[in-house]
């Protein structure tokens, strides 16, 4: 069982390799529960790569990374329980519908799965105009939507999110931002990959600029617009 009196990330010396190249070298890095964080850097700059060491997907080329004081490679089930990961990929099923897509979820996770259930929950995101619209047919703003209702059903106490806002009208992208309220709220820990620096940035606790898999500037979330130089 993850400590909650842990870190919620932990890593240090955390490098990944692939082939000859380092995609993430001599990273040291602390996110505390209930704290945000927002990693910024150009493509390749060793964001995701971040991301997905902390859920598990990668092992460490050298290194230690810990979620709430477990190992994600060695303690797998324990660590799967305590995040949530949301990239780019959606891993949806065209063949379900949105409302079949919940329920699946739910079942998995043991929680009340009966369509009185699920419907106020595809009311938030603005699915639940097209219930029984199937996978297939969702544009990529939908099956983000979709993908990103998945983490209220979790309820992770580490949420890792790549590239949040993407394919997000404005109402989506403000929904993003109520969710991260709501998950540090709950006391939950937030990491998320971003491109939209300034809305990220005021949203979370601290910033991290990664260049070529070494991190270069640490600062408040604030401040990350006006270090990259970005206008308002």
């Amino acid at each position: 069982m993850p400590s909650a009196s842990q870190p919620a990330i932990q890593a240090r010396d955390l490098g990944r390799r692939f082939g000859r190249d380092w995609a993430l070298a001599h990273v040291d890095l602390d996110v505390a529960p209930g704290e945000s964080m927002v990693l910024a850097g150009a493509n390749g700059s060793g964001k995701t790569t971040l991301l997905r060491l902390a859920a598990g997907l990668y092992k460490p080329s050298r290194g230690a990374m810990r979620i709430y004081g477990l190992d994600p490679r060695r303690d797998r089930l324990e660590c799967r329980r305590a995040l949530s990961l949301v990239s780019h990929q959606a891993y949806l099923y065209d063949r379900l519908t949105a409302l079949e897509t919940l329920r699946v979820w739910a079942r998995l996770l043991g929680r009340p799965a009966a369509d009185s259930d699920l419907m106020p929950l595809l009311a938030t995101v603005g699915l639940d105009r097209r219930p029984r619209l199937r996978v297939a047919g969702f544009s990529a703003g939908m099956r983000k939507r979709l993908t990103l209702l998945r983490t209220r059903l979790e309820r992770p106490r580490l949420l890792l999110l790549d590239e949040p806002f993407s394919a997000l009208d404005v109402e989506g992208k403000r929904q993003v931002e109520d969710w991260v309220h709501d998950a540090r709220e709950a006391g939950a820990a937030v990491v998320m990959a971003s491109h939209a620096v300034r809305r990220a940035g005021r949203l979370c606790d601290r910033a991290v600029l990664l260049e070529r898999g070494q991190i270069v500037w640490r600062g408040d979330g604030d401040e990350l617009a006006e270090r990259l130089g970005e206008s308002a």
